[in-house]
């Protein structure tokens, strides 16, 4: 007698998720009506926000990354791509002010004045909850993580699709360089209770 394999199974391993302890169980509805015309895909890894209006419904978290030093007032900000950011919404530096994005490309926004004191590079900024002279309040706080990449445009059509059906994580282990959009301190700070960042 002889050993025949007649079947082979395995697990793909995804570099995000380091270990998955919980879930939100039958999963979440993303809101896609938040994005540049330019997106055709949101990444697992995004950090997700419950919609107080809506039971079952998460908005997207939107950060970026500063890739230059700013000394006083900004106006342009050359940016680390990807981020999701779209002209009327407001950007903030954290802990100072927020200004009204007013211009946004792939590696640059442009926006009211943000008074401030020294900025250095690699500085991740929220999306606040509206413009601000003295502080700010960040637009949503992170409660779960996408689980699987979900596709907001199809192949060759613009139009947004609606609200997509998606899995979603509340506890785990994730690995901070493989998500796919910056994370803020303030954003870990409402996760570090159920995710833990390598």
């Amino acid at each position: 007698m002889s050993l025949q394999i007649k079947k082979e199974t395995g697990v793909v391993y995804d570099p995000v998720f380091l270990k998955i302890l919980e879930d939100i169980p039958g999963g979440v509805t993303v809101k896609t009506n938040r994005f540049l015309a330019t997106t055709k895909e949101i990444k697992k890894g995004t950090l997700l926000n419950a919609d107080v209006s809506s039971a079952g419904l998460y908005n997207v978290l939107k950060t970026v990354r500063l890739t230059a030093a700013y000394a006083s007032n900004v106006t342009a900000m050359a940016v680390e791509a990807p981020h999701l950011f779209t002209a009327g919404e407001y950007i903030h530096i954290y802990g100072v002010t927020a200004g009204t994005i007013t211009r946004v490309a792939a590696t640059g926004i442009v926006c009211a004045a943000i008074e401030h004191a020294a900025v250095a590079s690699g500085t991740v900024l929220d999306e606040a909850n509206a413009a601000a002279t003295t502080d700010y309040a960040i637009k949503y706080a992170a409660n779960a993580i996408l689980r699987n990449n979900i596709e907001v445009r199809k192949a060759g059509v613009e139009t947004l699709l609606d609200n997509i059906f998606a899995g979603a994580i509340v506890r785990g282990t994730v690995d901070e360089s493989e998500l796919p959009y910056f994370v803020s301190d303030a954003s870990k700070t409402s996760l570090t209770d159920r995710i833990r960042f390598a």
